[in-house]
């Protein structure tokens, strides 16, 4: 006998994945931004840095999404994340338009 899968299960999946992949994706581009601010060091190996570590920290948000409770909890995690990156980015952007 086939199990029954509803419909809010697969938009769950669904949703999930979507966070993973673009809201991962964001969260990486926030924090290589924010790597250049914060590293004690010259750009372009700030840069080096996060972008060769990029890719670990993507996937570990693809995993930490498929592990919480609910889709909804993926979401707001990811939207936590996001608050700091994009303050540090925003104050990186002020300095450098500033100057």
């Amino acid at each position: 006998m086939k199990p029954v899968v509803d419909a809010a299960y697969r938009w769950s999946v669904v949703s999930r994945i979507v966070a993973a992949a673009l809201g991962g994706y964001l969260i990486v581009s926030l924090l290589h931004m924010a790597f250049i601010v914060v590293l004690p060091a010259e750009l372009h190996q700030s840069l080096l840095f996060a972008s060769q570590t990029g890719y670990l920290y993507w996937t570990g948000l693809i995993i930490w999404c498929f592990a919480t409770r609910s889709a909804t909890r993926a979401w707001v995690g990811l939207a936590v994340l996001a608050v700091p990156l994009i303050a540090i980015d925003a104050w990186y952007l002020l300095q450098r338009s500033v100057a």
